[in-house]
């Protein structure tokens, strides 16, 4: 083989077919202005910022090798303040968006970054992603050499400062602990299980103060000074983009008929609008607030049908489409938002029999809301439903509370013989014998529960 093949078949993975057909912008190392050979760290710094080489620049610092996919990804979340990021399970998702991080709190001093999931677990991944990033590269810690700089574990938190930057990742809980961080750049993983009423009037609320208060004050002024002259462009209007700040939504599919749909339908409409007016109005019902921009929303989709191939164990990926539900394989790897489960009892009629405020279960013209009790009402009769299980399915109780015309499931309690011999040993509970157990929860329950 002659040494143009051997470099065709090296670079089969870049997807770039014929080599000799390919058309390569002139290398930026060439044709350097004097000011360039006379600065030539500041030259070099320069195109380590420039996105469009942000695969050099990771080889570099970090020495990781990127796929031309997770470049454009890369990019994608540089320049919008508002991408969605959905994929297929085991594409990287937490390791994309841990090296995004890495290179924002790098080459933009200043840059704070907070990062939310259902659980402490969740955010974890992806510090932890940051940590090995840290660690792995000796370039990094020599240029953040200061003993503040680094990763840190704490009860509540974790943190990793690099000079100016920091990014830490929280859990989310409730939102009341959370209270009161102020960042620019919120990522939000795993969005199916987060609260949409805890990410909107908490977690959101992070980015709402300007990356520079002052600095944009004067920004603004300027822009409308610019715009009543005549002189503000498309152009300028693209830099504007790039300094404000950022809320990053990504994880997995869910159900067509929960939050995250909501959340992919409105983007998809917003992208689909183009910026038209009468589109827009229709999205919200009125006009779009007065900063809005269309062109500041993303959603990237990527199937495993659209990853490399060999980027994932194609076998097991075969195996969960012979073996799981079609549904779930469609939300877990194809990156769709399925309509409904398969069960017996299918998920869009369990969530259709739950209170919510949005819409409510109507009886006799009447509006049914409730919530979960831990006591009973003396003006109600209660029923218990008990499934005896111990071993492959869990003991269970649901209580029913009695209405002159529906019935209300108002407390659920579940447990089984691996729990209860798990609360033995952290001395939870008093009885040696598990339906002993069982029986005391039911006999309490009654007490309060009549």
């Amino acid at each position: 083989m002659t040494n143009t093949d051997n470099l065709i078949y090296e670079n089969a993975w870049l997807g770039l077919g014929d080599l000799s057909k390919l058309e390569i912008d002139v290398n930026p190392l060439f044709g350097r202005t004097k000011e360039d050979i006379e600065n030539p760290d500041l030259h070099l710094l320069r195109l380590l910022k420039d996105p469009k080489y942000f695969g050099a620049t990771v080889r570099l610092l970090m020495n990781i090798e990127l796929h031309p996919i997770q470049i454009a990804l890369l990019q994608e979340f540089w320049y919008r303040p508002f991408p969605m990021f959905i994929a297929s399970r085991g594409f990287g998702k937490s390791f994309s968006l841990a090296l995004y991080s890495m290179l924002k709190c790098i080459l933009v001093p200043g840059t704070k970054i907070v990062i939310v999931g259902s659980a402490f677990r969740q955010s974890k991944i992806i510090f932890e992603y940051m940590e090995n990033m840290w660690r792995n590269s000796p370039i990094i810690r020599s240029i953040f050499s200061s003993n503040d700089d680094g990763p840190r574990r704490d009860v509540d938190r974790c943190t990793i400062r690099l000079g100016d930057s920091w990014a830490i990742a929280v859990p989310m809980g409730d939102g009341s602990k959370i209270r009161g961080l102020r960042a620019h750049i919120i990522i939000a993983d795993e969005f199916a299980s987060i609260s949409p009423d805890i990410y909107e009037t908490v977690v959101a609320g992070f980015a709402a103060v300007s990356a520079s208060p002052i600095q944009n004050v004067k920004e603004e002024a300027r822009k409308k000074a610019m715009r009543e002259a005549g002189l503000w462009t498309d152009e300028l209007e693209a830099v504007q983009i790039k300094k404000g700040n950022q809320a990053i939504i990504s994880g997995t599919a869910d159900y067509s008929f929960k939050h995250y749909a909501q959340y992919w339908n409105r983007y998809k409409a917003i992208i689909n609008s183009r910026g038209d007016k009468h589109k827009l109005k229709e999205i919200f019902g009125n006009d779009p607030p007065e900063n809005f921009n269309w062109k500041d929303y993303s959603i990237i989709r990527i199937p495993y049908e659209l990853i490399p191939k060999g980027f994932m164990d194609d076998k097991q990926v075969a195996r969960a489409k012979a073996t799981i539900h079609t549904g779930i394989y469609n939300m877990e790897y194809a990156a769709c938002f399925t309509e409904d489960s398969d069960g017996f009892f299918k998920r869009s009629l369990i969530e259709s029999c739950v209170c919510k405020e949005d819409k409510p279960i109507v009886i006799n013209d009447k509006e049914i809301l409730f919530d979960v009790s831990t006591k009973g009402n003396p003006q109600h009769k209660y029923v218990y439903g008990i499934d005896p299980a111990s071993e492959k399915d869990n003991f269970s109780i649901v209580v029913l509370e009695l209405h002159h015309d529906h019935n209300r499931i108002v407390y659920c309690w579940t447990t089984n013989r691996s729990n209860f011999k798990d609360r033995q040993k952290t001395g939870l509970v008093g009885e040696h014998d598990f339906y002993g157990f069982c029986a005391r929860k039911i006999r309490n329950l009654m007490k309060v529960f009549p």
